[in-house]
């Protein structure tokens, strides 16, 4: 029987997370599968689909609060890494508590997956 690898998604898709933390969870990537990256604007969001699709083939891309509240509808996605600026990380990880999702947050997601 083949095991099904965790779902994860990721909000956030500024610098960080294109240059540091798709390259470092792409070392990773038979441990879990990276169905959405998330951020506010559509630009942003693709710029680093693009990116995490080397990867992550099958990665969606997801902006807005309709991509957002896709991503917490989901059940196949067990845990959100919130890769954002510090003061808005609360308000999104405490959203994605109370929807039953395994949060990761900020700069330390690394140290935990990893």
């Amino acid at each position: 029987m083949t095991k099904q690898l965790p779902h994860i998604a990721i909000l956030g898709a500024g610098i960080f997370v294109k240059t540091q933390y798709i390259p470092r969870l792409a070392e990773i990537s038979d441990l879990f599968l990276l169905k959405a990256i998330w951020s506010r604007s559509e630009e942003s969001a693709r710029g680093a689909v693009e990116i995490a699709r080397k990867y992550f083939p099958e990665v969606e891309c997801k902006w807005g609060d309709a991509g957002l509240d896709e991503i917490i509808q989901d059940t196949s996605i067990l845990g959100v890494a919130v890769v954002l600026a510090g003061q808005t990380q609360v308000d999104f990880s405490l959203r994605l508590l109370k929807a039953g999702k395994h949060v990761l947050q900020g700069e330390l997601c690394l140290i935990t997956i990893i």
